[in-house]
């Protein structure tokens, strides 16, 4: 599909919000294909760094801005800007499938380039056009006229409770209204490096699933870390519904016998029902070789942000780094072992704590491993359910990601699904 957005920028302002609204909409767009035409000021000034596949016009009329309250109001000098954008569109809106424009039919501001682009309106019938309007209206100005503009426009607000409003200010319908939240990436807004940001592409549940672990852990103390323990557990997360990834981060998968290893816990996870290279990853598996001493530690760091659930059952351990490394990530809910008693007095007795025996502290259920780790998948489960820190970081990491907006509302707007 070819694209265009349309703004009045002269720069790029990282302190202005709608900046980083637009350029996720090109990181977004461009990535699933579609050739993507950026508009700005015709004096624009600020970068030309954009994302392969946007193309950079600098044709807005430039105009010293007013803010209008009504097209009364119009002065001389804004009836030719009114007219050259008019002009413009005639020119370039049939080049494109689908167009946004972001709070040009919307402010005082920009209320000469919404008249251009009402003036030139029947000219370019078939290509459809999104109107964001990123503020609550009110004031009904007399410029606000959804239906003025023809059957292909619709307006674009990012929350379903204000529709009403939105559709009745701009003198429309609900119909007339397309909700789409904005887009809020942890891969964008953290600023993750390329090389996370290629894992996640090749394990998305990483990014998407319900529960997700990343677990660091060298390559020859699986065993006393009890990966096996946690594959199990996750293994009984997803035969409860949830969609699961668990990722372990090792080091040292070179020689022999960590290689072993690697293999002997795939063959577990694969008995546990976890898909590997989907649900269940090694990190020393992904680009073999060149990960096999570890990810480099941004890579690690940021993987980490996107767990929600740490469990660490170690049986030996002195202190754990990588237990303040998973807390201080966030919205994470830890999960450690209550025999090693190291790891209550070192976490400050602030936690989940949950029996898995120690070196200095023999825990055998009576149950049995199987029955046992169910149990505790049941109160993991009911803790992740009623944590609203984990729950709110859940939901907008899986939510407002690039992939889940682009699939739930760009994609049907794009392939003319929606109801014009």
């Amino acid at each position: 599909m070819k694209v265009a957005i349309l703004t009045t920028f002269q720069e790029f302002n990282p302190g202005y919000s709608l900046s980083g609204i637009v350029l996720d909409q090109c990181k977004m767009l461009t990535k699933y294909g579609n050739e993507v035409h950026l508009f700005v000021n015709e004096q624009y000034y600020g970068t030309d760094d954009f994302p392969e596949g946007v193309t950079l016009r600098k044709e807005i009329p430039f105009a010293h801005l007013k803010d209008y309250r009504s097209r009364k109001d119009l002065v001389p000098e804004h009836v030719e800007i009114v007219d050259r954008m008019a002009a413009l569109m005639l020119e370039v809106a049939p080049e494109f499938d689908v167009i946004f424009t972001h709070d040009l039919v919307f402010t005082g501001w920009n209320m000469i380039y919404a008249l251009g682009i009402l003036k030139a309106a029947t000219g370019f019938l078939e290509t459809r056009w999104m109107h964001w309007v990123h503020s609550i209206p009110s004031g009904l100005k007399d410029w606000w006229n959804i239906q003025e503009y023809g059957p292909k426009h619709k307006l674009v607000f990012p929350n379903k409770p204000d529709v009403r409003r939105v559709a009745e200010q701009f003198r429309g319908l609900e119909q007339h209204v397309e909700v789409i939240p904005h887009i809020k990436d942890m891969r964008t807004w953290f600023e993750f490096c390329e090389e996370t940001c290629d894992f996640i592409e090749e394990y998305p549940a990483v990014m998407q699933a319900d529960i997700v672990q990343i677990f660091p852990a060298s390559t020859d103390r699986l065993s006393a870390k009890r990966v096996k323990e946690v594959i199990m557990m996750f293994g009984l997360f997803k035969k409860r519904g949830l969609s699961i990834c668990l990722v372990i981060a090792n080091q040292w998968a070179t020689g022999t016998q960590p290689k072993e290893n690697v293999e002997q816990y795939i063959k577990i996870a694969r008995r546990c029902g976890l898909k590997v290279g989907e649900e269940f990853v090694f990190t020393s598996e992904w680009r073999s070789p060149t990960y096999a001493t570890g990810i480099p530690r941004r890579m690690l760091r940021e993987l980490l942000q996107l767990s929600n659930l740490f469990i660490f059952p170690t049986q030996e351990e002195s202190f754990g780094l990588v237990v303040p490394e998973a807390a201080l990530s966030g919205g994470c809910l830890m999960v450690l072992n209550k025999s090693l008693h190291s790891q209550l007095e070192m976490s400050g007795w602030t936690t989940l704590y949950l029996d898995f025996g120690s070196y200095h502290n023999n825990f055998t259920p009576g149950s049995g491993w199987g029955p046992y780790l169910d149990d505790l998948v049941t109160v993991i489960v009911y803790r992740l359910q009623h944590n609203e820190a984990v729950l709110c970081k859940t939901f907008f990491r899986q939510a407002l990601n690039m992939d889940s907006l682009y699939v739930h509302s760009y994609e049907p707007i794009l392939k003319g699904s929606i109801m014009w």
